[in-house]
């Protein structure tokens, strides 16, 4: 039996890529975003999704995956209905709850960006009628591209040494973009995922500091972690390398399968340098 279409909103982001990468074999995959055509097989529409409801191109897709930020979601879901839409698996963070007690702004604005979006989401896919699944992944990786994994890799190439607070012990774990597009796509075929939301963490559990020194080592280089002492009384991003921001697995491995690899298992290439 052939898969359905699968309507990708998105696909500028390493996640979109690798869902395309992994269901376009397999299936018909239509984009909608600001993507410039990179995949030959691959129905390209280019439109900007940020800016409220627009009309979207006519196809046909019962299944469908945004990783375009959560937030934009909720005005398409009429027009994901009109197109015959029926199952919908939306991206979010676990920042929702990982930075929920932050008293930096930025990290509040995020926060309350995620539940209003995720909240917005979810009202109207139960007005649509379309069954919706919420995926939360921690530290995203894998291409370079991100604001985390890529950019500590980026300063240490280029100065050999990464600064860290002196309690740098709080728990990562850090999620390559290909697992979790492999999740959104089983995600897709599991009845039991609608209405869940889940989190999507990596295969490992690690310190900030040794995740940064497995990032050294992926480079080839000695790790050299400088300790800052007063770096944690100054910084918000000191105070989060001393916080826990780890997720239970369970959940997504009974319903999805979801099974991610272990950190950095693709040495240089998984920092896309």
């Amino acid at each position: 039996m052939s898969l359905p279409p699968l309507l990708l909103l998105g696909g500028t982001d390493p996640v979109g890529r690798f869902v395309i990468e992994r269901a376009a074999p397999q299936r018909t995959v239509i984009v909608i975003g600001r993507s410039k055509p990179w995949r030959e097989g691959v129905e390209w529409h280019r439109a900007d999704l940020g800016h409220g409801a627009i009309e979207l191109p006519r196809v046909a897709a019962r299944h469908a995956i945004a990783t375009l930020p959560v937030w934009l979601l909720a005005p398409h879901l009429p027009a994901l209905a009109r197109l015959g839409v029926e199952r919908l698996v939306a991206f979010s963070s676990t920042s929702v709850d990982a930075k929920r007690d932050s008293r930096d702004p930025a990290a509040q604005a995020i926060v309350t960006a995620l539940a209003e979006g995720e909240a917005a989401v979810a009202a109207a896919a139960a007005r649509a009628g379309i069954g919706l699944t919420i995926l939360r992944p921690t530290l995203i990786y894998g291409t370079g591209e991100d604001a985390n994994v890529g950019r500590a890799a980026r300063f240490i190439e280029r100065f050999g040494f990464f600064p860290v607070a002196w309690q740098a012990e709080g728990k990562r774990q850090p999620v390559h973009a290909e697992d979790l597009a492999l999740a959104a796509l089983a995600a897709l075929d599991r009845p039991q995922a609608i209405g869940r939301t889940y989190a999507l963490p990596g295969g490992e559990t690690l310190s900030y500091r040794a995740m940064i020194e497995r990032i050294f080592a992926a480079l080839g280089r000695p790790p050299r972690l400088i300790r800052v002492p007063g770096l944690a009384a100054v910084s918000d991003l000191a105070k989060r390398m001393a916080r826990d921001q780890a997720f239970d697995i369970g959940p997504a491995a009974r319903d999805l399968g979801y099974a991610p690899r272990r950190f950095l298992s693709g040495g240089r290439r998984d920092l896309g340098l």
